[in-house]
């Protein structure tokens, strides 16, 4: 069973996000924030990252870096999910490392595709 960890601010769409995933026999582990998310990984060692991009404390580019930095931890697959349809952000995140970057909200056959793609 494939680990996947949902990191967003919005408990809403973190929990319908997470319901998706239990659905389709992932197990899903959240985040509140970019921190605890990146504390998540080093605990966890997620087969996936899916992460929002605007949160406090620690943002989603922030963590994407962090995330690809390590190398423990570099080959995650990693999707940026924003509510931002700013070209610099998801080139950003392209830049980075992301392997997929999605609008928000998404739509479940599209997150759908893109974990199965990136978990195959």
């Amino acid at each position: 069973m494939y680990t996947i960890l949902v990191i967003d601010d919005d408990v809403d769409y973190r929990e319908n996000l997470t319901e998706i995933l239990e659905f389709e026999n992932y197990k899903a582990l959240t985040a509140e924030n970019g921190l605890i998310g990146l504390e998540m990984v080093r605990q966890h060692g997620p087969n996936l990252i899916v992460c929002d991009v605007d949160m406090p404390v620690m943002n989603g580019i922030e963590v994407l870096k962090a995330v690809k930095a390590d190398p423990t931890f570099a080959k995650i697959p990693f999707i940026v999910a924003t509510g931002s349809s700013d070209s610099l952000t998801v080139n950003t995140a392209y830049e980075l490392g992301a392997e997929s970057c999605l609008a928000k909200p998404v739509s479940i056959p599209g997150f759908l595709a893109a974990i199965g793609a990136l978990l195959q």
